[in-house]
């Protein structure tokens, strides 16, 4: 990487910070490394604030290396592995910037995508929350939004992989900001004021559904949830450890705060053994047909 940031980017630093871009952190390898050149080569990201939520020795000394050569990073260490929510909170809680992106160290931005996505929110209602297409690393888009209500019912939807839309547009709209009922967390930029507001990242989540949560809750607020397909970003197929049962966790713990109606509630009450039914069938049918998750 650069040892040291452009002259552009240190008067930017030195006065207004328009986007610290937030990144939690366990992972190890290629996908880290280009996550974070993406984010220092992106012409709007004028902070990056990397969360060390317990990397092996040599990652953690290579981001001290990082953090001292360069003096728009930010690394905060020594806290542990305190859940995705929180640690994205903790960075969110150190930046100076006027829009907060949270970027997962999987994913690579593309070029501009970020100045793109800002203006996706323009004028929109406050509070708003604008995500981008995600693409695997031979173009395909993965899901990366949800249409309609999010509901209780939605944790059911996720986990069984459908209701989900694609971020592909529709051609005549491949420039145009869509309205979206959630976008996922792994990329996704919001106003720092609008995420102070919201009252950011609710912690009982430890990694999934924290950002349905999210975009629900501006929803009720009052305010936006756009894709902006003309900003994407390559999503790297990392392995994750307690993968599943953090999702079981996340998605149970949105079904019971989001249920409203008495149907909802009983849903809600079944929630955790009702997807573990639905993650290990899931599980089972890749296992023997040959399915790729999505």
């Amino acid at each position: 990487m650069d040892s040291n940031p452009s002259k552009a980017r240190s008067q930017a630093v030195e006065t207004q910070v328009r986007v610290s871009a937030v990144v939690v952190t366990r992972a190890t390898g290629q996908p880290l490394e280009l996550c974070l050149r993406s984010a220092l080569a992106e012409p709007w990201v004028d902070e990056l604030i990397i969360v060390d939520n317990g990397n092996p020795r040599p990652v953690g000394s290579a981001l001290r290396a990082l953090q001292a050569d360069r003096r728009d990073v930010v690394l905060l260490q020594g806290h542990g592995d305190v859940g995705l929510a929180a640690g994205a909170n903790l960075g969110a809680s150190r930046a100076r910037g006027r829009w907060l992106l949270f970027l997962d160290p999987a994913v690579v931005l593309q070029r501009g995508a970020v100045e793109r996505m800002a203006a996706a929110g323009g004028d929109a209602r406050s509070p708003w929350i604008v995500g981008a297409r995600l693409t695997d690393t031979r173009g395909r888009d993965r899901r990366s939004t949800r249409r309609g209500a999010l509901t209780a019912w939605s944790g059911l939807a996720v986990a069984m992989g459908i209701g989900a839309a694609s971020a592909a547009p529709r051609r005549k709209e491949a420039g145009e900001p869509q309205e979206a009922a959630a976008v996922s967390g792994e990329l996704m930029l919001i106003p720092r004021a609008d995420f102070e507001a919201l009252g950011g990242f609710d912690e009982g989540y430890a990694a999934d559904a924290a950002d349905l949560d999210l975009c629900r809750r501006a929803a009720e607020a009052g305010g936006r949830v756009l894709l902006q397909p003309a900003a994407s970003g390559v999503q790297f197929v990392v392995e994750r450890s307690r993968a599943a049962r953090r999702q079981i966790d996340g998605l149970a713990r949105f079904m019971e705060r989001s249920a409203r109606s008495p149907a909802e509630r009983a849903i809600a009450f079944m929630a955790r053994p009702t997807l573990s039914a639905i993650v290990a069938s899931r599980k089972l049918a890749r296992a023997v047909f040959g399915a790729q998750p999505n």
